[in-house]
This record gives structure tokens, C-alpha cells and sequence, in this order.
């Protein structure tokens, strides 16, 4: 039953014309276009053959000192769906499992093309929401309205309504993202057992962490509970004004005012356990419409 609804959500008519033609709204950004004007860039090299038959765009624009460039990814028989946010260039895992995820799926991806490095041009891509044309958070270099625009403009172009906001990411292996450390604003919840957990492997390992906020102290039990029968690790970050840092998380439960939100977090290097647990998000995802 669960594959049947799979097909019926995210089948692609074969009558459906392909096409990689972009919304006006996002073609005046529009730099260059296809893998194969694009292959400078680290990210189309190293999945070069993986990207073919998937729409490919370098868009850029600027914001003070900042010349954000960005590759957009849609699978053209069916671009709007499911639409992932991957904002640090450095976390190659993740993009390698952004291209699993829109052929598989369908939808997209935006991605911060910083040429292999964490921070674009200094500024840390995911510390940078904000509408103000102030500077809001500590690790903001400079106002970011036309950045935080941009981007939302993006994903709410190709984004489903009713589709929660996503992202990818990749950690360290027992680094400062794990779901046996938790911290003033978030919680943890281990979908396997303690000693699975410590053993670090695929599912069970303490970097594999599906990410949920809310403005709520008390997490969505609910929610959890489904993602931990779906074995999947859960940390739940409480978000409000006062510990807001300028994430796309705290972003979207501040401005966007929702709680529909989930970032999948995996070891650098573990694509397959990624690839799995976008699976199992997926399937939760539907199961919940």
C-alpha cells in the first residue's frame, strides 16, 4: 500500500513534456545552464553522469559585498514536489544524495556553489535568514534581505504547497552534531537502542539525526513518534526571538510560521545511509498528507 501511494503522489505522467525552461521570476538569475557548461564546478564533476537528465542552472545575484552563485537542480518531468535546501558547499555527501532524491522523487534542489568550501565568501550560508536590513545575528557579516528573498523565492517556486521545507546536510563523525548531545534548545530521541547507537552504523549511528523545530518548549509527540517508527533518529530544536540564529529553521518557524520543517543530517561520506533516510522521510511525509 505504502509503494501504491508513493506512485499515485509522485508518478511523472509519460505524456509529459521535458522541459528546463525556467519561471520568469528566477531566469533574470540565470547565469549558465546544463552539465556540461557547467562541469568546472566540483559538484557537477563528481556526479557528472548522475546529473544527466536533470535540469542544471548556475543562478546568481548580489548583496553587498557578496556574489552569491547557487546551482539549481529540477527533474523536468516533474519540478515542483519535494524541494531541498543544501546551503554549505563542503558537505559533498549531500549533494550526492540531492541528485538521488530528485530523480528518485522528482522536484529539486538549490545549492550554495562555493567551490568546496563551508563558508561563501566568508559568510556561512545557514546563519544568514533574515528580512532585516539590519544586521540580526552574530555570525551575519552584513544585512541579508536580498540573500533570504532569493532563496525562499526559489524554493517556494518549485516547492508543493502543503510540502514541508527540507534540507541536507552532513556532520562529522561524533562531532558537535550528534543525537547524544543535546543543548539548551534542543532534545534528542534515539529511534534504536543506546548500545546500537554507539556501535555508529547506518541508521542507528549518533550523525544520522532527522532535524524538527517548532516555537513550542514541548516537541511534537506525534511527529516524533512517527519518525522513530520509521527509524529514524529524531533532535527536536526549540525555537524563539531570543536564540534565533539566523538558520533556515529558525527562519522558517519565526517568519514562515510553521513548524513544517526537516533537515536530514548524515556522516560525511555516508551517501547510501542518506539516501535511506531520505526514503523513510519521504514515506513519512506521505504518509502524513
Amino acid at each position: 500500500m505504502k509503494s501504491i501511494r508513493l506512485f499515485l503522489f509522485f508518478s511523472i505522467s509519460i505524456f509529459a513534456k521535458s522541459s528546463c525552461s525556467l519561471p520568469s521570476n528566477i531566469q533574470a538569475l540565470s547565469i549558465k545552464s546544463g552539465i556540461s557548461a557547467l562541469k568546472n564546478y566540483p559538484d557537477i564533476r563528481r556526479n557528472y553522469h548522475s546529473l544527466k537528465g536533470l535540469c542544471v542552472h548556475l543562478i546568481g545575484f548580489n548583496e553587498g559585498r557578496i556574489h552569491w552563485r547557487m546551482l539549481l537542480v529540477t527533474n523536468p518531468k516533474h519540478s515542483h514536489g519535494l524541494f531541498w535546501y543544501l546551503p554549505h558547499d563542503n558537505e559533498n555527501s549531500a549533494f550526492t544524495t540531492a541528485v538521488y532524491a530528485v530523480k528518485k522523487y522528482g522536484g529539486g534542489f538549490l545549492a550554495v556553489a562555493g567551490r568546496g568550501g563551508r563558508y561563501f565568501q566568508g559568510q556561512d550560508p545557514n546563519r544568514n535568514f533574515s528580512m532585516s536590513h539590519k544586521r540580526v545575528c552574530s555570525k551575519q557579516k552584513a544585512p541579508s534581505p536580498i540573500y533570504t528573498k532569493v532563496v525562499f523565492s526559489i524554493i517556494d517556486t518549485y516547492k508543493r504547497r502543503g510540502m514541508p521545507y527540507l534540507a541536507l546536510h552532513n556532520n562529522t563523525n561524533k562531532g558537535g552534531v550528534s543525537i547524544l548531545k543535546d543543548s539548551t534548545s534542543t532534545k534528542s530521541f534515539l529511534a534504536y537502542p543506546k548500545k546500537r547507537v554507539l556501535a555508529g552504523r547506518g541508521l542507528a549511528d549518533e550523525d544520522s539525526i532527522v532535524y524538527i523545530a517548532g516555537s513550542s518548549k514541548k516537541p511534537p509527540m506525534s511527529k516524533v513518534n512517527a519518525l522513530l517508527r520509521s527509524g529514524l533518529n529524531v533532535k527536536y530544536e526549540f525555537v524563539n526571538r531570543s536564540n534565533n540564529d539566523c538558520s533556515m529553521s529558525n527562519y522558517i518557524v519565526l517568519q514562515k510560521r510553521t513548524n513544517k520543517y526537516y533537515n536530514i543530517e548524515a556522516q560525511h561520506g555516508k551517501s547510501s545511509t542518506q539516501e535511506e533516510m531520505v526514503d523513510r522521510l519521504v514515506n513519512h511525509i506521505i504518509r502524513r498528507k
